[in-house]
C-alpha cells in the first residue's frame, strides 16, 4: 500500500495544481464581493436581508447543480462538464455588472452558483480520481492550501476594487479570472475519469446509486459534517460585512484586510492537518476540529456578555474557525469518498450537493435575522460545533 506521505508524481502534481485553481474559483464567487455587499444594498435600494441572499442563493445554485454534474461527469468525463460550468459562471459574472434591481442581481448570482458548482464538486472528484485513502486525506490538506487563497486574498482584493472602482468591477474581475482558469484547464488538464459509466444517466441507475449512497451511514454522516464545516465559513461570509463595516465602522479596504488575515487560519489548518493525522489519526483530528469550532462560539459569547467584544477578539475566533474547518472537512471528505470507485462522480455530486445545500439552509436562516451582530456569529459557531459532535458519534464513529 502506498504511503499517505508519498510524493506526487509529475502528472499528479499537474492535475492537482490545475484542479486547485478550478476549486478556488468556486469560493471566489463568495469572497470577492463581500466588501461590496453594503454598497450593493445602497445602490439597489434594498435591505440587509435581501442582499445577504447573495451568498445563500449562490450556495443553492452550487448545491442543486452538483446533483446533475456528477452523473454527467460519470458518463461523459469530467473535462467537458467542468468547462461548461466555468463558462456559465464567467458569463453570469459579466451579466451581474449590469443589473440595477435586486431581483435581477440574485438571478445572476443563482446562475453563477450553478456554473461554479463544478469547481467544488468535480474539483474534489478529480482529486479522488487521482488519490485514494489516507493519501487522499493527507494530500487534501495541501490541495486546500491553494484553494484557501480565496478567503485569504479575495476579500482584500475585493475591498480595494470596491473602494477604487465600485462593486461592478468586482464582478468584472471575477468573470475574467473564471475565463482564464477555464482556458488553462481546457488546454493542460487531462481527463481523469477512467471508469466511465454509460448508464450513469439512466433513471433506474441514478436512483439505485443514490439509494446506495444514502443508505451508507458513514457517507451520509461525513456529508453532514462537511456541510457543518462549510456552514461555519458561510456564517462569516453572510454576517461579517455588516458587523465590521456597519457596527464597527471599518472601511471596505480595512474589512478586506482583516478578513484576509483571518484567512491565514485556513492555511494553518491545512498545514497542521497532516501533522495531526499522523500523530492522532483522522478520526480524532476531526473531533478536535469540532471542539475548536464550539469553543470559538463560546469565545465570542463570553466577551459579548462581558461587554468587551471588539474586532481583534472576533477575528481570533474566526481564525480558529477557519483552522478547524479544514480539520473537519478534509478528514470527513476522505472517509466519505474512499469506498467508491465507479460511482465516484455520483458520490461527489451527492456529497458536494448536500454540503452546499446544508450551507444554503444555514446561510438563509442567518440572513433572515434582522440583527446580524457578533453575538449571532458566536451562537452559530457554538451550535454547529455541538451538532457536529452529535453527528460524528451517532453516524460516523464505528
Amino acid at each position: 500500500m502506498a504511503s499517505p506521505y508519498q510524493k506526487l508524481s509529475l502528472s499528479e502534481f499537474k492535475i492537482m495544481l490545475i484542479t486547485m485553481l478550478v476549486a478556488m474559483c468556486g469560493m471566489l464567487g463568495v469572497d470577492i464581493h463581500l466588501a461590496s455587499m453594503p454598497h450593493i444594498m445602497v445602490f439597489m435600494h434594498t435591505n440587509k436581508q435581501h442582499i445577504q441572499q447573495s451568498v445563500s442563493i449562490y450556495l443553492l445554485g452550487m448545491g442543486a447543480s452538483l446533483l446533475f454534474y456528477g452523473p454527467l461527469s460519470d458518463k461523459h468525463g469530467r473535462k467537458p462538464i467542468v468547462i461548461f460550468g466555468l463558462v456559465l459562471a464567467a458569463l453570469s459574472s459579466f451579466a451581474a455588472m449590469y443589473t440595477t434591481h435586486i431581483e435581477a442581481f440574485l438571478v445572476t448570482r443563482l446562475l453563477q452558483g450553478i456554473g461554479a458548482g463544478v469547481c467544488i464538486g468535480l474539483g474534489r472528484t478529480i482529486i479522488a480520481d487521482t488519490l485514494q485513502g489516507d493519501r487522499l486525506a493527507s494530500m487534501a490538506s495541501y490541495f486546500g492550501l491553494i484553494v484557501g487563497l480565496s478567503p485569504l486574498l479575495a476579500p482584500t482584493l475585493g475591498g480595494y476594487i470596491q473602494q477604487a472602482f465600485g462593486w461592478q468591477k468586482n464582478f468584472l474581475a471575477l468573470g475574467l479570472i473564471l475565463t482564464c482558469v477555464m482556458l488553462i484547464y481546457a488546454v493542460f488538464c487531462p481527463e481523469t475519469n477512467h471508469y466511465k459509466n454509460p448508464k450513469a444517466l439512466s433513471l433506474k441507475g441514478l436512483c439505485e446509486s443514490y439509494r446506495h449512497l444514502l443508505s451508507h451511514r458513514i457517507f451520509l454522516g461525513c456529508t453532514l459534517l462537511t456541510g457543518i464545516a462549510m456552514s461555519a465559513v458561510m456564517a462569516y461570509a453572510t454576517i461579517s460585512a455588516y458587523v465590521f463595516q456597519v457596527e464597527f465602522h471599518l472601511s471596505p479596504v480595512a474589512y478586506g484586510w482583516i478578513t484576509g488575515l483571518a484567512g491565514i487560519g485556513g492555511l494553518v489548518g491545512r498545514l497542521f492537518n497532516p501533522f495531526f493525522i499522523k500523530r492522532i489519526g483522522s478520526a480524532k483530528t476531526l473531533i478536535l476540529g469540532l471542539c475548536i469550532l464550539a469553543f470559538s462560539g463560546l469565545w465570542i459569547l463570553f466577551f459579548t456578555v462581558l461587554g468587551l467584544i471588539n474586532v481583534p477578539l472576533i477575528m481570533l475566533s474566526v481564525f480558529l474557525t477557519l483552522s478547524c474547518q479544514i480539520m473537519i472537512g478534509a478528514n470527513a471528505t476522505s472517509r466519505a469518498m474512499s469506498p467508491f470507485h465507479d460511482k465516484r462522480g455520483v458520490a461527489g455530486a451527492l456529497f458536494g450537493g448536500f454540503q452546499m445545500l446544508t450551507s444554503f439552509i444555514s446561510s438563509a436562516l442567518i440572513a433572515s435575522f434582522s440583527y446580524g451582530g457578533a453575538s449571532l456569529l458566536g451562537i452559530v459557531y457554538l451550535i454547529l460545533g455541538l451538532l457536529g459532535l452529535i453527528v460524528f458519534y451517532s453516524m460516523v464513529k464505528k
